[in-house]
Formats: C-alpha cells, structure tokens, sequence
C-alpha cells in the first residue's frame, strides 16, 4: 500500500507524485481462460453481465443490467451469487433464462428496486450497489453461500428525486469508505463522491442522507465508468470513457485530494474491423490488484454488438505513471480459441467480446464478463506477477525563479549515497518527462512521466538505494528538447 507524506516547506509550493522502484515490472507469462460460465445453462447469469465483483476464489457476485435509456425504467437488473464456481457450476439461485426482473432491497417497509446499476465493489461479505433509482441509492446487500440477502444498509446521494443525478462506478477501501461516480457528460464533468464507511457513519443506517467526506471533479467533461482505490484511501483512480482518459488524485478522505499530474494514461486504439467498421472503444472499469499494485483497466466500445466482438481488451498499468506493462486481448483469446468472434467453446470461450469490468481475488486470479455473451471468465497468470512498489516523492516549485529558458541543473549531492536532488526550469509551461538510464542507455525508472508543469523552477528527489554503485544519466524532456547529465551513486 502506499503512504502519504506531507512536508513543511515555507516558500515552496509541494507537488506530491508517485514514483516507482520494483524489483520487477515484467510480465514473463500469459493470460489463461480457465472457466467461462456457461450460456443457455443451469450455471448462466440469465441476460446481459456487466460486472462482477469478487469475495474469494471461485465465489463472486455478477450483476446484470440491460442496457436502456437511463430515464427509463430497466429491463432487468438483478444479482447473481457464485459459489465454488467453474464453467458447469456455482450458480446459487434459480433464475429462469432470458427472464427479466428487478431485484427488490427490502428492510421492512423500505423497499427499492434495482435500477440501471452499473458496476459493484465488496467490502468483506457486503455488496455495493449504485442504483438508479430517483434518489440515487447506494444499496448494501451481504454475500452468503446461499445467495446474496438485503443488508439494512443504504445510503442516498441525491437529495432532490426531481434532480437527475446517475451514478455508475463504485469501490470500497480497506476501512470500507465508499468511492462513487456521478455520471458526466461531453458537456459536463463526472464527480466521485467519497462517503464513510458504514462500520461508522450512523446515517448509513438511519437517515440515508449523510454529506460525502469529500466531492472530487474530473478535470475534462465526460462519463466516470470505473473508479478504484488503494487499501489505505491515499490514492484514486478513475476512467473517463468520453475523453480516454485515466486520471489519478492523490490525498486523503479527511484533508481532501489533488489531481496526480505524474499519471498519464489515454487509451488510443481504433481498429477498422474485417467489414470495414471503424470502433473506437474507451476505457471502462478499473481495479487496483492488491499486494502487487498494477493497475487493471477494462476497455471495449459503448454497448454495440456485432463487429464490436472483434475488440476487447485488459491492460495492466504502472499505477504511478500509467504506462503500459501488460495486454489481455481477449478478443484474439476468443477467436484463436474458436476460429470466430461470436462463438463460445469448451467452457473457457465466452465469446460476443464485451469486457466493461474487472476484479481479482487474493490469489491474483482476474474475473471479467462478456455483457453479450451473459457470462462471466476466469483468467489465470502462468508465472509469478511482478509487485510494484508505491512510494511518493516531492517536486517543489520555486515561486519566485522564473528562468529564461529550459534547463536541467547537475544533481547535488554529486556523487551522492543513496539520495540525490535534480533541479529543472521551464520558461513556460510544458509536458515533462524526466528519467533515469543506466549508461548502456537501459531505463531505469522514470521520475516524471508525461506530467504538465508550468513555468518555473523545480526540484526533486531521487532515492538509487536499491540501485548498485556507478553512473548513471538522468534525461529531461519538455517535448521539444531533451537535456541529459551524468550522476554517480558510490556505496
């Protein structure tokens, strides 16, 4: 997990960034389809899937949600509960194929129906759910071997039923607070709302209309579809399926969260399908893998079929700067496997490719669904993941140093054991990249990645303590130009 640190610093404004030193960022093995629920079954979820939120190896909760307009009343919606699940198995309750219904949460004579949810996060044996109804509920269920029960839990985020406010993403941290999106537009940014956990906020239980902890605005318009968090609250992520964008805030539930400029992640495909359909997919869910911190985020086109089977993929991020580490195409997964993109097969094809959420269990295992193929897969790693370890650096920004132009300063210490201070200046604002190489030109790490500074004069920290002795060339790029010197690191 990581830490917050705060310093105090009269004069200088602090920039908090992430930065990484893993022992290993590779990923050496492959991604396995062990099981894929089957369809038109005794084991299938029923309809459309487009979530499915994990509590243990093989024991998970799936939720359907037909698509419509999200004023109108659903087709259907409802849970799923799985225990001990493989393609043939698992399935707890009795639900009638391609039978549509909406699940009711009943506490007594508090009854609300679930409508238009989206997404679904756990917190131990409790099931999240942000519903869609006029005051936008979130819902508390309980996972049980015998399927899921209502939980006398839930908490209102909009006060007024004649205000429309949609919610879609959720995710609980380790304390059990509660992270949820407001639905944005092209015309209007999404919000993640950050409430207490219900283990301490009374009005979860009575009065369903506590204030969030804090209210966080994205800063582009468009749709928050995922949104996930590390064990200890201090840092957030969340997708905007309308700009591409993943954004990062650090901080914490108390004192509030800044935008993360150091994580830079926009998701670029576009494909020209074999019939000649141009797709454009977005990102979708996301989901932080514990322990060994890489960041998983689902990507796929905005409910459409056909041709749309052709794409669909996980990508696995360096949570601190969002590059890419790793790809799960499971659309090529499922033609490779069948010879067709709409066919399933031997328990481990869902097939009609439409991944939109991801989860994992304690032994890294990856869950996701195929909404058109109403199923939910099981994905396994052949070798052993690699961790990234979360730490956070400092940028300072000298307020009153305005160069005349780019430059990048000799580190001080030089040599130095095991930490160092590089110093740069803009004389306007730029994208800023700075690195660290070994001197047969191998990356080492990259301090800053891709993150917009204004102008002025800047240091930060690099700790080599896990590093061997010798030189090393640190490189600074604002897009234009790239200035690179040398520092040795004597142990």
């Amino acid at each position: 997990m990581s830490k917050l640190y705060r310093f105090s610093i009269p004069s200088f404004l602090i920039l908090l960034l992430f930065t990484t030193i893993a022992f290993s960022q590779e990923f050496t093995g492959e991604w396995t389809c062990t099981y894929a629920t089957n369809d038109d079954s005794e084991n299938g979820t029923g309809i459309q899937t487009v979530t499915v939120t994990v509590v243990g190896e093989d024991n998970f909760v799936a939720l359907v949600s037909q698509y419509s307009d999200p004023l109108d009343p659903a087709d259907a919606c409802y849970l799923v509960t799985y225990f001990g699940a493989d393609s043939a198995n698992g399935r707890v309750e009795e639900i009638a194929y391609n039978t549509p219904f909406n699940q009711i949460w009943q506490n007594g004579f508090d009854q609300v129906a679930l409508n238009h949810v989206w997404d679904l996060a756990s917190y131990g044996n409790l099931i999240f759910v942000p519903n869609n109804d006029n005051s936008a509920n979130i819902l508390v269920f309980e996972y049980t071997e015998q399927g899921v029960i209502t939980h006398p839990k839930r908490m209102t985020t909009n006060k007024d039923p004649f205000d429309t406010n949609p919610i879609w993403a959720i995710d609980a941290d380790a304390s059990g607070r509660v992270y949820v999106t407001t639905q944005g537009d092209s015309t209007k940014p999404s919000e993640i709302l950050v409430y207490e956990s219900p283990d301490i906020e009374a009005k979860w239980s009575s009065g369903f209309d506590a204030e969030p902890m804090q209210r966080i605005t994205l800063p582009d318009n468009g749709d928050a579809r995922g949104v996930t968090v590390n064990g200890d609250g201090t840092a957030i992520w969340v997708s905007n399926y309308v700009s591409e964008k993943i954004h990062c805030f650090i901080g914490d539930a108390e004192n509030g969260y800044e935008l993360y400029e150091g994580f830079n992640f926009t998701l670029e495909d576009t494909l020209t399908s074999t019939g000649g359909q141009f797709l454009d997919p977005g990102p979708w869910g996301l989901n932080l893998m514990p322990d060994k911190n890489i960041l998983a985020v689902a990507c796929h086109s905005d409910f459409v079929r056909g041709e749309n089977y052709q794409y669909g993929r996980i990508y696995f991020l360096n949570p601190n700067t969002g590059d890419i580490l790793d790809t799960l195409d499971i659309a090529k997964w499922n033609f490779d496997n069948t010879g067709d993109w709409s066919s399933r097969g031997g328990g481990t094809v869902s097939g009609f490719t439409s991944p939109y959420n991801v989860d994992f269990d304690a032994n890294y295992n990856l869950y996701t669904q195929s909404y058109f193929g109403w199923t939910v897969d099981k994905w396994v790693y052949s070798e052993t993941l690699p961790t990234i370890d979360l730490t956070i650096t400092s940028v300072e920004k000298d307020l009153t140093i305005v160069p005349n132009e780019f430059t990048l300063e000799q580190n001080y210490p030089n040599p130095f054991n095991p930490g160092t201070s590089i110093q740069f200046g803009l004389n306007e604002r730029a994208e800023v990249t700075l690195a660290i190489y070994s001197v047969t030109g191998e990356l080492i790490e990259k301090i800053i990645n891709s993150a917009e500074f204004g102008a002025g004069t800047y240091s930060v920290s690099f700790d080599a303590s896990k590093l061997a002795s010798g030189t090393y060339i640190y490189t600074i790029s604002n897009g234009v130009k790239s200035i690179s010197k040398k520092m040795t690191l004597i142990k």
